[in-house]
């Protein structure tokens, strides 16, 4: 073999090995039969693996929000959504790496025209922001519709699978939201916008 052979058989293992997640059966709904051990699942680039789902085999691979939408110059520092009837709401709250100039992004649904609204907002007033440039908040907002985008993909995937929080975590990491989780009792939450 030559040295190029070589240094393309090795390439090719190593990807093949950063593509497959070994799964302890133990963690699906009924258990692992005695001779199994592990499920070995491939996962693509560009994809994420969500386990710990309650119904069928207990796992489902999902395409990952792609961080090329990611807002240059800011970062998604917090959220606080929901979802009501399937449709997000809530706000996702970005900092500008710069100066510190907060951003927030309302999420809704509007009924009358069936879609997504991604109004960009003053930090903490009910109005819309004054500070940012019309190109920060298409960035911004660009950012949010992906993030979104791919949250709203994921659930329409996993259906009527029930979600454990393992499950719930791979979801938001996998939507690009993979931010700590606070209680709602949390310190934290008091002094931020």
């Amino acid at each position: 073999m030559t040295d190029e052979a070589d240094a393309a058989g090795a390439e090719s293992r190593r990807a093949s090995e950063q593509t497959v997640e070994r799964v302890p059966l133990s963690s699906f709904r009924h258990g692992a039969p005695a001779h199994l051990r592990d499920l070995f699942v491939e996962v693509r680039d560009g994809e994420a693996f969500i386990p710990g789902l309650k119904m069928g085999l207990g796992a489902l691979t999902v395409q990952r929000w792609d961080p090329v939408y990611a807002a240059a110059g800011w970062t998604l520092y917090g959220a606080d959504l929901t979802l009501n009837q399937g449709h997000p709401f809530g706000s996702m709250f970005y900092r500008n790496d710069a100066d510190g100039r907060v951003l927030r992004v309302g999420v809704k649904w509007h009924p009358p025209v069936q879609q997504l609204e991604f109004p960009a907002l003053h930090p903490s007033k009910p109005e819309l922001t004054s500070d940012c440039t019309a190109e920060e908040v298409a960035a911004v907002v660009l950012d949010a519709r992906s993030r979104i985008g791919t949250l709203v993909a994921v659930n329409a995937q996993i259906g009527s699978f029930v979600a454990t929080e393992e499950s719930e975590n791979a979801i938001l990491d996998a939507s690009g939201l993979g931010l700590e989780r606070l209680s709602e009792d949390d310190p934290r939450l008091a002094g931020d916008a």
